[in-house]
């Protein structure tokens, strides 16, 4: 790569963008999406030198996902994301264009741009799906950056439309989508200026009234963007008026006056546009206010003065009046108050706050104030612009008297409309979120409402879980959409007495980001005594908490997730009660974690390692809190103890998921209870130890995530080498065998039984919730694909794994390993005469385990029996705890006794010769592995009669290859014996050495008598050879 021309770089960085695409992938992994982002990122910076070719590739990239044919589901998700990731990366590139880009790259790379996002601006807005508005937006986003610097590409375009206009009444809204354009571009003061004077320059007497109303909503939100994005010239406009400025809004205004002569009803849809250019004209609005007052004045400002009486009027006969004068007074006045808003209080003599003050207590009595079952609406279709209509009005009068509180009661009022309560929680957001200008309020002053939000939180919270009780499968809330809402519910919303679900859902999804844009709203308790404090804290945390786990809810869910991990900041835990932070942290905090934990342990929450992950990020924040009360950390520990227990359980039970992203997040987590026990014990390395027992192989576990693998065999690998060194029993480890074993059970049931019993029975009988697990994973439209039963073999294996390396904790009133050393040797016979009387006098689950292992040795499943059996041996031979040893001998032994009928004689059937194979495998293994000190486990039981057993079995079988290959095992399994015979318990030896022996003689003499054919005679020689090793070795 470092020998490529940087152009051929720029390219081969571009095709790897394209390549990681969802519409390429199909992949929405957390890797997948990181691999993408750091594309995106890396584009981001190399277009900073290599303008050009960035954003020309880019476009054609978006060209070719635009030009593909979709399907509906996962291909459309794909399809649509593709794109959003596209304009995204398209927006960033052009806000970071450098200053010395050619005319003529631009006018490239704008010619292939410009209609691409044109595309996006033109899709209708009734479509259901919420990824085509967001890619609307985005889209609107990449034309305002593409503006910033080509303003005169995008003009021509809009004056070139504005030339053309049509002059039938009967218009396709596609032929006025480049006046679209004009909403969306960048225009500071002389480009605002610019184009309200090529609109007076080319207006002509327009029949149409979709061309009309399109022209004049565009043009005002072209207005406000200005105003949105240079409010200082608005400012100072309002000081130093702008002569070009007044004349080109005062012609404009004419000439739409003049065009609503004989329609009354045309006219009040664009008065808002109308009152919006007087605005901008304050010389004229000063005349009209002393005209008011008695001064005379010119025909040319009576027409204007004419104006604004008429909406005065409007607003104030708003029960009586014609209702599209009503409708069009009333977003005439909340304009002119949102307006106000914009100007600096300390100039309260402008006379903008004059007209405001004359209409603002009629338009409230308009909007918030209504007759009983007549909120002010403009129908089903516009009902989510009518609530940015509430909400501007809102934040208007907020922001004009801010200590005035009649609005905000009638919204806080639980018997008010349902649509008061949300145009109030959008209204303190936006309050909250929105960049301040110097003078505006801020939202301290609404802390005083902290205990109404609360209440209005907790009622909203019990109406939907009701709802969801009688209606468990609702309509999924999309979360970037501030009103993504059906017609008709958006018409309910203004309906009293509805009850309708999903708006109350849509009020929680906006009362939780209320939440997280500023804990304190909902934190502050002044004057209160502290338990109720706490009290009214944990109701708050428990009803988010409750939300984490509605997973029909998955955008809420996710908000209350943000909203959690904002409310455990260090600086907001001080918040949940002042008077006992420490004590109130940990039952606080304890609580939501438990119920998380719960969750998490039972595989109920689908989207496990997003929240895993985020219940990291809730442990640092606890941590950091602990640091900075170290000395009190230990305060309030009898209710650590729980939490810490399920934490664990967690965090062990993840490290044999499927996900290698939940594998590493769950390892990584387990330094941060290493971090805790560090922070409440200090220095006393001892007092650590007894929070934490394991807590040198916790810390291995947790460092271990941070080295890079080769693959989910490799990890699994390490974290079972790792999971074998812990010989402290816990609750918590404890727990998580105890768990992982059940669900092991179930999945091994489902494997076994597949496809007869592929629909396993696993929502009331399996405790743990695996069915969840089981279930996520099959498609709606069939029962299981390949890659899934491929994931569930897998898991299962990481699951057996995990069993054979932690078994060890699992046994009770286990004896702790004892350090090699001189001594050992000589004491062995009393060692492992103690060990013998605790395992013989036990019985737990791993003994059930090792049994069930055993039988899977057979496993004749036509499908994965093979793989079962592979998995088995393999993980019992390598990986099993060595303290599970004696209870695998027993168990083997029980199983190779069947072998043999009453009398004595062997039962040799091609099942029992294959496990008889399989355990050779298993015990040669185990007697192999190399350890660097004698293993006190090999020898606690004695392994005389399984041996002699197993050899008696071998020597019936006949004389064919498999068999051949099977007695040259046997051999080297009693020669890897006999080299670890230290190790071993021989209760009588010589007699166990003479009986080998005399089946030695045996095999040699029965070898001898064999016809020499083919394989078979290369084979027995291997035999004789393996035999001869053996009777050496047996003669050691």
């Amino acid at each position: 790569m470092a020998t490529q021309k940087p152009g051929e770089w720029v390219q081969s960085l571009i095709q790897r963008f394209d390549a990681q695409l969802p519409i390429k992938t199909g992949l929405h992994t957390t890797q997948s999406i990181q691999n993408v982002e750091q594309n995106k990122e890396c584009l981001i910076s190399v277009s900073k030198h290599k303008f050009s070719l960035v954003i020309n590739g880019l476009t054609k990239i978006l060209q070719n996902v635009s030009s593909m044919r979709i399907h509906p589901g996962e291909a459309e998700r794909n399809y649509y994301e593709s794109q959003l990731i596209i304009l995204d990366s398209l927006e960033q590139v052009l806000n970071s264009q450098p200053k010395d880009t050619s005319r003529l790259d631009e006018a490239i790379y704008v010619k292939l741009l410009l209609p691409e996002i044109c595309k996006f601006l033109n899709q209708p807005t009734d479509n259901p799906n919420p990824l085509v508005l967001q890619l609307k937006n985005l889209a609107s986003k990449v034309l305002f950056a593409l503006s910033q610097n080509n303003f005169t590409a995008v003009f021509n375009r809009i004056s070139a439309k504005l030339s053309n206009l049509p002059p039938s009444a009967d218009v396709d809204q596609s032929d006025l989508s480049d006046l679209e354009l004009i909403q969306h571009i960048n225009v500071d003061i002389h480009r605002l200026i610019k184009l309200l004077n090529e609109v007076v320059c080319k207006f002509k007497p327009i029949k149409s009234k979709q061309v009309f109303l399109t022209l004049a909503n565009n043009l005002e939100k072209a207005i406000w963007n200005w105003m949105d994005n240079y409010p200082e010239e608005f400012t100072d406009l309002q000081k130093r008026p702008n002569e070009e400025l007044q004349d080109c809004s005062d012609k404009l205004f004419e000439h739409f006056n003049s065009s609503c002569m004989e329609s009354r009803k045309r006219a009040a849809a664009v008065w808002p546009l109308q009152m919006m250019l007087l605005v901008m004209c304050p010389k004229i609005l000063e005349e009209i206010s002393n005209a008011d007052a008695g001064a005379p004045c010119s025909p040319h400002i009576m027409k204007k003065k004419m104006f604004i009486d008429e909406v005065k009027k409007a607003i104030a006969s708003h029960h009586g009046g014609s209702k599209q004068m009503i409708e069009g007074a009333a977003i005439t006045c909340v304009r002119l108050c949102k307006a106000s808003t914009y100007i600096s209080i300390n100039d309260r003599l402008n006379v903008l706050f004059a007209f405001v003050q004359s209409i603002i207590n009629d338009l409230k009595n308009l909007l918030f104030t209504p007759p009983p079952s007549k909120t002010f609406s403009r129908g089903q279709g516009i009902v989510g612009q009518d609530l940015d209509l509430y909400i501007d009005c809102f934040v208007s009068c907020f922001r004009i008297t801010p200590h005035n509180n009649d609005v905000l009661k009638i919204c806080l009022n639980p018997h008010s409309p349902p649509i008061y309560h949300f145009v109030l929680v959008n209204a303190l957001h936006r309050i909250i979120t929105q960049h301040p200008l110097a003078w505006w309020p801020r939202i301290n002053i609404i802390y005083g409402k902290a205990a109404e939000l609360r209440s209005m939180f907790t009622d909203t919270l019990n109406k939907v879980t009701q709802g969801m009780a009688t209606n468990p499968t609702p309509k999924v809330i999309g979360s970037s959409i501030p009103y993504n809402f059906t017609k008709m519910t958006l018409y309910k919303l203004s309906k009293a007495t509805d009850e309708n679900m999903t708006t109350y859902r849509y009020l929680l999804l906006w009362i939780v980001r209320l939440i997280h844009a500023d804990p304190y709203l909902m934190l502050h308790n002044h004057g209160k005594p502290g338990h109720e404090i706490q009290s009214s804290t944990l109701e708050l945390m428990n009803g988010l908490v409750s939300l984490v786990h509605q997973q029909c809810m998955p955008d809420v869910a996710q908000e209350a997730m943000e909203a959690l991990l904002c409310l455990h900041q260090p600086i907001n835990i001080e918040l949940w009660n002042p008077e006992s932070p420490i004590n109130t942290f940990w039952d606080v905090s304890s609580q939501v974690l438990f119920s998380i934990s719960q969750k998490l342990i039972q595989r109920q929450l689908v989207n496990y390692t997003e929240i895993l992950k985020w219940l990291r990020d809730i442990l640092v924040c606890r941590n950091t809190f602990l640091q900075k009360h170290s000395a009190n950390a230990n305060l309030g520990n009898n209710k650590t103890i729980c939490i810490h227990i399920k934490l664990e359980v967690v965090f062990f039970m993840y490290l044999w998921s499927i996900d290698i992203d939940a594998v590493l997040t769950g390892m990584s987590c387990f330094h941060l209870l290493c971090e805790e026990a560090d922070i409440r014990c200090g220095s006393d390395e001892m007092a650590v130890t007894q929070i934490l027992p394991n807590y040198n192989v916790y810390a291995d576990i947790a460092q271990a995530s941070t080295v890079l693998t080769t693959g989910r065999a490799a990890l699994q690998k390490r974290i079972m080498a790792l999971l074998r060194k812990i010989d402290q029993h816990t609750s918590g480890n404890s727990q998580a065998w105890d768990d992982t074993f059940r669900n092991w059970e179930v999945i091994t049931q489902y494997l076994e039984n597949y496809p007869k019993d592929a629909k396993v029975k696993t929502d009331s009988e399996i405790p743990t919730g695996l069915g969840e697990t089981i279930k996520k994973r099959k498609p709606p439209h069939h029962a299981n694909t390949e890659h899934e039963l491929e994931d569930q073999l897998n898991e299962w294996a990481n699951m057996t794994g995990f069993l054979c390396a932690l078994g060890g904790v699992r046994l009770q009133n286990r004896p702790h390993r004892l350090s090699a050393g001189p001594s050992i040797a000589s004491g062995l016979d009393s060692r492992k005469s103690s060990l013998m009387q605790s395992y013989d006098t036990q019985y737990c689950p791993v003994t059930q385990f090792i049994s069930n292992m055993l039988k899977l040795l057979v496993c004749q499943n036509e499908k994965f029996g093979a793989q079962i059996q592979k998995h088995v041996k393999e993980l019992v031979g390598h990986e099993l705890n060595p303290a599970l040893y004696p209870i695998l001998f027993d168990q083997i032994k029980v199983c190779v006794d069947k072998f043999f009928d009453p009398s004595g004689q062997v039962i040799v059937t091609e099942l029992n010769t294959q496990f008889i194979e399989n355990v050779i495998f298993i015990m040669k293994n185990i007697l192999e592995m190399k350890t660097d000190q004698p293993c006190e486990h090999l020898g606690v039981t004695s392994i005389e009669s399984l041996m002699l057993a197993v050899v008696r079995y071998v020597r019936h079988l006949d004389s064919t290859v498999h068999a051949i290959q099977i007695k040259i095992k046997l051999c080297q399994l009693v020669e890897a014996m006999m080299l670890r015979r230290d190790d071993l318990t021989f209760r009588q030896e010589m007699k166990f050495r003479n009986k080998l022996v005399e089946y030695l003689t045996d095999w040699i003499m029965g070898n001898s008598h064999q016809v020499n054919i083919g394989d078979i005679c290369s084979m027995s020689s291997l035999v004789e050879y393996s035999l001869f090793s053996f009777y050496v070795s047996l003669c050691r």
